[in-house]
């Protein structure tokens, strides 16, 4: 990487096994993904929520009127959720025995490496009703190496980006105003997955790409075939 974001000054803080910082998900705001989410699936549908975090998108479903079930392998994570049924679990080993209106696969998990996604892409089909919906979020397809600097909410984020053909590596640092701040570090090993590569991997898991839609074309609905 060009710089190294340094780890010295962080807040010392638990951390989920990928080493997302669980109070900085704490306090991030959500950035218009319930409202997507609630307008992509039926009035009321039930939502399993994989990889849920502190319940940043759980709770926003639940104030919407959905169902949720939250699922972490991150027992700091779930302490945090409210109003969901919530499951210790890693994504690719769930198994309930039941279905749902919609299943949600977010913060790009569905880019990890070509095995774990056919995991979690089985996982998907496996929990999802005959007429409901898996919803997909990826990574921007077009992503480009470089350094960016931006605020959201409370938040100064500076992300470091290194795109190695199909693969991207990078380093998050975020910032609040009263010095708190938090390094997360992502990469390599995974995989950018074009418009063909998600439909492939839909397909091989028997689920149907029915569109790709929202910012930066990065939310996937699929069925079930």
């Amino acid at each position: 990487m060009k710089r190294d974001l340094e780890v010295a000054r962080e807040t010392p803080t638990p951390r989920a096994p990928d080493g997302s910082p669980v109070e900085f998900y704490k306090l991030l705001p959500t950035q218009g993904e319930p409202e997507l989410i609630h307008g992509a699936i039926r009035e009321g549908a039930t939502v399993l929520d994989l990889g849920c975090g502190v319940g940043r998108i759980a709770h926003a479903l639940v104030a919407l009127g959905h169902p949720v079930t939250a699922v972490d392998e991150s027992p700091e994570m779930l302490t945090e959720v409210r109003g969901a049924e919530t499951v210790l679990a890693r994504i690719e080993e769930l198994d309930l025995a039941r279905t749902f209106g919609c299943v949600l696969l977010m913060s790009n998990l569905v880019n990890t490496n070509d095995a774990r996604r056919t995991e979690f892409l089985a996982t998907c089909r496996r929990h999802v009703a005959p007429d409901g919906v898996v919803l997909i979020e990826r990574q921007d397809p077009l992503i480009r190496s470089g350094s960016s600097v931006g605020d959201h909410g409370p938040f100064r984020i500076e992300v470091e980006i290194e795109r190695m053909g199909d693969d991207v590596r990078g380093v998050v640092v975020y910032a609040l105003p009263d010095g708190r701040r938090w390094t997360h570090r992502f990469g390599p090993g995974g995989r950018i997955l074009d418009d063909g590569a998600i439909r492939t991997a839909l397909a091989d898991s028997g689920l149907r790409l029915d569109r790709i839609f929202g910012p930066k074309r990065r939310w996937c609905l699929a069925r079930p075939m």
